[in-house]
């Protein structure tokens, strides 16, 4: 191949989808700001020779970030970067970890936009709920507070029970809007963020008893109260947190 001037850190795709690769690795260097908003990316021929791979594999890979918000492609203009806040919500997990990096801020600013959501939802699940959904509950705090149950397993019953939660509400929306949070908190990235959080999942049984306790007793203030901890557990704190403590009501 033809030499040609380093475009950045960029290392020839090892995998067998190379250009899921080669998407990544420009995705990252949007994100990391290598390519600032209204940039344009280097020619396909370039990106090509960079990667050591043949132009298909770059132009599928700029039609993925093209779908994702991070590039605009014009015919005879090549693709320009897009700002990232123009970008698709699935991009959330890869700003949150990227390049081998924990982005505490981004961390913080999705759990400062999710809590409140899930909260609500919360409470319409605990107005709203029947023995039957607490069976279920039940079922999944099991998983959950299994110390023989895989690590992962045991994060996603905690995933399910934002699901079971939002069927618990009756309302379409929330189920809808739960499921997508559980696909957002089971990605790689986050998955990642657990490993650097040291998060155990063990921390949750407790408090899932606490609210069936509470409820059973007809505290419905100190029920919400239990189960908004468990939320703001799932849906990650941010790194300079403590202990959990109750969640104000």
């Amino acid at each position: 191949m033809t030499a040609v001037r380093k475009i950045s850190e960029f290392h020839p795709p090892v995998r067998r989808r190379i250009h899921e690769e080669v998407t990544e690795q420009l995705r990252d260097a949007i994100l990391d700001g290598r390519f600032p908003a209204g940039s344009k990316l280097p020619p396909e021929r370039e990106l090509a020779v960079e990667f050591q791979v043949n132009r298909t594999s770059v132009r599928e890979a700029i039609k993925i970030l093209e779908s994702l918000g991070l590039v605009r492609v014009r015919q005879g203009d090549g693709a320009t970067v897009q700002p990232i806040v123009d970008g698709s919500l699935d991009l959330l997990p890869a700003i949150i970890f990227h390049g081998g990096r924990l982005d505490a801020r981004a961390l913080g600013e999705m759990s400062e936009v999710m809590r409140p959501l899930l909260y609500e939802m919360a409470r319409l699940a605990l107005e709203r709920s029947r023995e039957q959904d607490i069976e279920r509950l039940r079922a999944l705090r099991a998983v959950i507070g299994d110390e023989h149950a895989a690590e992962e397993d045991r994060f996603g019953a905690a995933r399910d029970l934002l699901v079971q939660l939002s069927d618990m509400t009756g309302n379409r929306v929330w189920q809808m809007l739960a499921r997508r949070a559980r696909a957002l908190l089971a990605s790689e990235p986050m998955r990642e963020a657990r490993r650097r959080l040291r998060r155990n999942p063990g921390e949750l049984a407790g408090l899932i008893d606490a609210c069936l306790e509470h409820r059973a007793a007809g505290r419905f203030a100190e029920a919400l109260a239990a189960l908004k901890t468990v939320i703001q557990f799932v849906g990650h704190r941010t790194l300079d947190e403590g202990p959990l403590p109750l969640a104000d009501d």
